[in-house]
């Protein structure tokens, strides 16, 4: 190939099957003599189920079973670890017993021969209560707070460090010039997919197959054998396409799982499909945080101590920690004494879970808005703040950066986007009736690596298959899978095809973590290197190919070809005449030395432009430039709209996203998209977005880092960080609305 394929904008292999309609989701596949489910939901927020009446249900015509705690259904709780596979989402199984712990869990299953039968049924079925009152309030819990058990993917609730000599961190904070001090507002946040969850499940004998909206077949795989107490090679989970993942479809959700254990119980395919509103209180969502942020800093901007607390929310039913400091404030910037702790207070609401970059995006709002009020009481242009504190190395873990060029987002987004004109002055640029104001924030999300394995297959006629049991949520995984094979087997992409989305492929890591490109195209590539190289020995050892004798190291493969010392024979011919249907090759690849050599992170710069209106409050954001570092751009063009989503889904947490719950009866009023107010095109301006495209060669053999998570990192605080810039007045609780924008201004909370 004269020109390289990894990096170019190649548009994407599956791209005409999802505009076509012909892409077929999990609630698509066609089973046969299928059944439908709905799921019978609480209407309390606490309390337990007194009675189950389902007589007027029984008579409707159709319905072939109803299950809940009268008539329960076995399941068991996972023993293992994440790390070992475990990803049931709630550490809860419903049907159970009697009890209710929040409201919309799941009491009852009703399955019938069509879907608005079961759904007509499951509205018939009479549930009565013992009502207690729930625990439904963020800001009323705080008293309750307690430390979370250490989670291995967080690390300890609390983390310091000290300078030599320094005794404790208050005096570290006493001897700053300039202190500030402030705490921030996020809400609980909703995932709001195109593709609602939804599962087909269908057994065969004792072995059972699903089609699940996943962004982890493996593990899902794991988890529901052990919910059904099967071995794990009797379950094969199957996702071709997935319609937005976000972390939500990393773990596996009971309403899967019922499907399941009723197909059994009835002997026939069983498909059940979330409305949107059960998909508000069923399958997770990002939880709310308090954060506080103490910086002290010398006069010249040095950072001197750094304090970060957060307060989150989770359920009564289930462990999780959004880890907002720990993510963000010991890694990003040089400070040599730090504090970070973490805290929890248990809601009557079901279990959070990831959500796009869970930790760093709620985390970088609060650190990146305090570095800017940091800036503004030094005087500071924010950008020189930020060099003055450049991490060179990790400061948590001493670590050298596996690769690290966020100067250069600096320096390049800021002349992309002109802010050399920019007037430090918060106010004083209008446009008729509109404020304008420019803000700017770092972005950061750590580079995850996880094993992972792929199987490459050259056939007789001379393309090639791709395999591997990873996923494509929308971020293209088929495009690139093809991009990094064809480059490594020399044939053009159109000859190479790729298979996903099987439980039963070469496993490999979950779509989670920014980490699939980075685990699973190095199996691809060494997979297609080792193709090559048996092709090559086959030709070297046939009497009949023209390469009879030679190295197999000096035969090359270019343009479908085996070329050496200015011989050529089609890769086809050859394999044909060794008598192969095909070759193939299986290779793994996994983190190595370099886990514990260096810390791996990818990073960037956000600036944009916001207006608001003088007189309504209403902040719209007119421009926007990314630069970011996140290694080798495997596809320029799928690159760039991960970035663009994550800008996107930056604004939604900035101006709109907010979950609301009743906290009398603990139940969540924003449960569509009418009142959960996701951004539209109208509210997405042109985004410039740029790319350092320096490989991390400390990191895999490709280079290449995650690009999922990180552009929503930071967006908040730059579009606060604008609306300050605009108006003069710092907003710390988002979404930040016109309410907000005009209320009266709160202290400043700055100290000099």
């Amino acid at each position: 190939m004269s020109t390289s394929l990894i990096g170019q904008p190649v548009a994407r292999v599956d791209g005409r099957l999802k505009v076509t309609g012909a892409a077929r989701y999990a609630a698509d596949h066609p089973a046969k003599n299928v059944a439908h489910a709905f799921l019978v939901k609480s209407t309390i927020g606490r309390g337990r189920v007194t009675g189950f009446d389902t007589a007027p249900a029984d008579r409707l015509a159709g319905v072939l079973g109803i299950w809940s705690s009268r008539k329960p259904i076995k399941f068991f709780l996972p023993g293992n670890s994440f790390m070992d596979g475990n990803v049931l989402g709630e550490n809860f199984l419903p049907l159970q017993d009697d009890k209710v712990h929040y409201h919309g869990q799941t009491v009852g299953l009703v399955v019938a021969e069509s879907y608005e039968i079961a759904r007509q049924a499951a509205s018939l079925v009479r549930v009565s209560y013992a009502e207690e009152k729930p625990v439904a309030s963020f800001e009323e819990a705080q008293a309750t707070a307690f430390a979370p058990k250490d989670d291995p993917m967080v690390g300890p609730s609390e983390l310091s460090r000290l300078a030599p000599g320094v005794k404790d961190f208050a005096a570290a904070l006493a001897g700053a010039d300039v202190r500030v001090e402030a705490t921030y507002h996020t809400p609980v946040g909703h995932h709001s997919t195109m593709e609602p969850h939804a599962t087909v499940a269908q057994w065969d004998d004792e072995r059972v197959t699903i089609w699940n909206c996943s962004q982890w077949m493996t593990g899902q795989r794991q988890t529901l054998a052990e919910v059904l107490g099967i071995p794990a090679e009797d379950v094969r989970v199957l996702c071709p396409f997935v319609g937005g993942g976000f972390g939500h479809k990393a773990t596996l959700w009971m309403h899967s799982a019922l499907a399941a254990a009723a197909a059994r119980a009835l002997k026939r395919p069983v498909k059940i499909a979330l409305t949107r509103e059960q998909t508000y209180n069923s399958v997770g969502y990002r939880p709310a945080t308090i954060q506080t942020l103490k910086l002290g800093a010398k006069r010249d901007g040095q950072l001197i101590a750094v304090h970060h607390a957060a307060l989150t929310s989770q359920s009564v039913i289930h462990d999780f920690t959004e880890p907002a400091a720990h993510r963000t404030s010991p890694v990003l910037y040089a400070a040599p004494n730090l504090a970070v702790s973490h805290r929890v207070v248990n809601l009557n609401v079901g279990a959070p879970t990831w959500m796009r970059a869970p930790g760093e995006a709620p985390g970088m709002f609060a650190l990146e808005s305090a570095m800017d009020e940091l800036a503004v009481l030094l005087k500071m242009d924010p950008i020189e703040l930020r060099l003055k504190n450049h991490a060179e190395t990790n400061p948590e873990k001493g670590l050298p950066w596996s690769s690290k060029h966020l100067k250069e987002c600096y320096e390049k987004g800021a002349e992309m986007f002109g802010w050399s004109a920019r007037d430090p002055e918060p106010g004083k640029r209008r446009d008729g009736d509109w404020l304008v104001g420019w803000g700017m924030a770092s972005a950061l999300y750590p580079g995850m690596r996880f094993p992972s394995s792929a199987r490459v297959r050259v056939m007789a006629d001379g393309t090639a298959i791709v395999s591997a049991a990873t996923h494509d949520l929308g971020t293209g995984m088929y495009t690139i899978m093809c991009q990094v094979a064809a480059e490594a087997l020399g044939l053009p992409i159109d000859r190479v095809k790729s298979e996903l989305g099987d439980s039963s492929m070469p496993p490999a890591a979950l779509a989670g973590g920014s980490m699939s490109s980075a685990s699973v195209m190095p199996a691809v590539q060494a997979a297609a290197q080792g193709v090559v190289k048996k092709i090559a020995m086959l030709a070297a050892q046939d009497p009949k190919s023209p390469f009879s004798g030679m190295k197999p190291d000096d035969i090359k493969v270019e343009n479908g070809a085996l070329t050496a010392a200015g011989k050529r024979e089609s890769v086809a011919v050859q394999i044909a005449r060794a008598g192969h249907a095909y070759v193939e090759t299986t290779s793994s690849s996994a983190p190595g030395a370099e886990a514990q050599k260096f810390s791996v992170s990818s990073f960037g710069a956000h600036f944009c432009e916001v207006r608001v209106h003088a007189l309504t409050g209403e902040a719209r954001v007119a421009r926007w430039v990314a630069a970011m570092d996140i290694g080798r751009v495997l596809n320029a063009r799928t690159a760039r709209s991960q970035v663009l989503g994550g800008v996107t889904w930056g604004i939604g947490m900035a101006l709109t996203e907010e979950s609301l719950l009743d906290p009398r009866t603990a139940r969540w009023t924003t449960g569509d998209l009418a009142s959960y107010h996701v951004p539209v095109n109208a509210d997405v301006p042109k985004i410039d977005v740029w790319f350092t495209d320096v490989p991390d060669l400390n990191f895999n053999p490709l280079g290449v880092r995650g690009v999922g998570e990180i552009g929503i990192t930071g967006t908040t605080a730059a579009i606060a960080n604008a609306i300050f810039h605009a108006t003069g007045k710092r907003i710390r609780d988002l979404p930040i609305t016109p309410d907000r924008i005009l209320a009266p201004p709160k202290d400043r909370a700055a100290l000099g």
